[in-house]
């Protein structure tokens, strides 16, 4: 009787180790990294999935994705160069021996190609004199906030400059271009923006007209 009693209270243990499990099952998460709000095509991207209280166990890993024919098994899947038809959503869970997460709510991968800059002139006139001071400025529309680097072109000549801002303290006839730019942020470029004329006129014409 007694050990009927104990074998009854053990399965009753066992069952609610395994049960519990089942009524409230571990559910993943998952990341991606970098975690900007906008992805650029050209990128890398990492993509992994995070059980919480898991670390150290043997999980293997299943993965839900509209461009995956092999999905990986483990915790990461790594795009070195991200394309727009990479975009979608992603979701995953873990096994191990008898244990089966929950499927992980799914995050949603927006990729685009990077956006055309803009140069602009400050101040805006059409006609600037020699010797005033002009801010040529490089805009991409919906970057704000990521790490860009910038490159510089006056006609087709590079400038050595890697902000999206441009300064000539005092202008000479000689900066009167056209001047475009494009930005990179990881590995990948933006376009070349439109080409900005910059018309330098010289003082002494001022006084030739009269």
């Amino acid at each position: 009787m007694g050990h009927s009693l104990l074998c009854m209270m053990g399965f009753f243990l066992l069952s609610t180790v395994i049960c519990g499990n089942a009524e409230v099952p571990i559910k993943p998460t998952v990341t991606v990294e970098p975690f900007w709000p906008q992805i650029y095509s050209g990128e890398t991207v990492t993509v992994r999935c995070e059980i919480q209280g898991g670390e150290g166990a043997q999980w293997m890993y299943e993965w839900r994705a509209a461009k995956l024919n092999t999905p990986p098994t483990s915790n990461e899947y790594r795009i070195i160069t991200v394309t727009e038809s990479d975009s979608g959503g992603y979701s995953c869970r873990g096994t191990r021996t008898y244990l089966l997460t929950e499927w992980s709510d799914i995050i949603r991968l927006t990729v685009s190609s990077p956006p055309k800059p803009t140069v602009t002139l400050q101040p805006s006139w059409t006609q600037i004199y020699s010797g005033e001071t002009v801010t040529v400025r490089c805009e991409i529309q919906g970057g704000e906030g990521a790490q860009w680097t910038y490159e510089w072109r006056r006609g087709w000549v590079n400038i050595h400059e890697t902000s999206n801002e441009y300064r000539i303290n005092s202008v000479t006839e000689s900066d009167g271009e056209g001047y475009s730019c494009r930005g990179r942020r990881s590995s990948s470029w933006t376009e070349w923006s439109n080409s900005t004329p910059l018309r330098v006129i010289s003082k002494l014409d001022i006084f030739h007209t009269f």
